[in-house]
């Protein structure tokens, strides 16, 4: 029986191939010092950076945290380099766009930020930015670094999550205050999300998502935050415009250590299952030998 042109076994075909390939984007464990395991894109790697080199950046997180916090950043190659020079060498990274303006005789406020803007999204295309995610570890306890928000951490350990919801409502107003841009041009912002909840390491953690729009561009920034052996460790991610793979960071994490230790060993029976599948496939007559080895080859690599 047929389809819109497909036999019910063709298109069975197509879908299954379709979440062998999906099912292969989202392939790869990273491991940061052994305190955290994040399951990203196949194609995302990380780096570390220097603490003064993202102190003034991150300056509010690196307060909790000591002196001996250590930072890194994941992404595609080119998305970390390009988050990495905008904290780093800012000024050379927009000195083209800034030449653009000198240039430029704007008749209102408003062309200068759609001018900006556009300029901003080339940039960004042209550096093939999808997005970074970053982590912040400490090996002090938090209790040394940032005795107050450790107390505020203890007090949530027993808290029901009805009153986590509660305290969240009165720390997000806190947070809304510090955040307040009142009086930049060009810039909104708001709290979309934020969420106190006891993890599956049944550590009270903080779920913070802030979503804001400059120079008609959006920017989406997620932070989500726990204790693990009393020791801090922050997760972010920051989106410019469109980005790939760096959202929800908090289904990312691996707790067990055990499952991130055996990441190898369990991608290569996965790819042995998929395989078998992909031959079934061919032998069935759902694939051409052309396209059976064109999935194999994408599917090895």
């Amino acid at each position: 029986m047929k389809r819109n042109g497909f036999t019910l076994i063709e298109l069975l075909g197509i879908v299954v191939l379709g979440l062998l390939m999906a099912h292969n984007s989202f392939a790869k464990t990273i491991n940061i010092e052994d305190k955290i395991f994040l399951n990203v894109p196949e194609n995302f790697n990380y780096i570390k950076l220097e603490a003064d080199e993202a102190a003034d950046y991150y300056e509010e997180f690196f307060s909790s945290l000591g002196d001996d916090a250590n930072f890194y950043y994941i992404g595609t190659d080119d998305s970390i380099e390009f988050a990495n020079a905008l904290i780093n060498d800012q000024e050379s990274v927009l000195e083209p766009i800034m030449k653009k303006m000198d240039s430029k005789n704007f008749s209102s406020e408003k062309s200068m930020i759609n001018f900006v803007s556009k300029e901003m999204i080339k940039l960004m295309k042209k550096n093939k930015y999808q997005g970074v995610i970053w982590v912040l570890v400490s090996d002090k306890n938090l209790e040394d670094t940032d005795y107050d928000l450790f107390e505020t951490v203890q007090s949530l350990k027993n808290m029901s999550q009805a009153d986590m919801n509660k305290a969240a409502l009165e720390y997000k107003k806190e947070i809304k205050g510090e955040l307040s841009l009142d009086g930049i041009e060009g810039m909104n912002l708001k709290i979309s999300k934020f969420k106190i909840e006891k993890n599956k390491i049944n550590s009270p953690a903080f779920d913070l998502k802030i979503a804001a729009n400059m120079f008609n561009i959006n920017w989406d920034l997620e932070i989500y935050g726990y204790l693990k052996n009393n020791k801090p460790i922050i997760i972010g991610s920051e989106c410019i415009g469109k980005c790939k793979g760096v959202s929800n960071i908090k289904n990312m994490i691996i707790y067990s250590n055990t499952a991130a230790t055996n990441t190898s060993s369990g991608n290569s029976s996965n790819i042995v299952e998929n395989l078998n599948k992909l031959n079934d496939l061919y032998k069935s007559g759902v694939l051409t030998k052309d396209e059976f080895e064109k999935a194999k080859k994408k599917l090895l690599n």
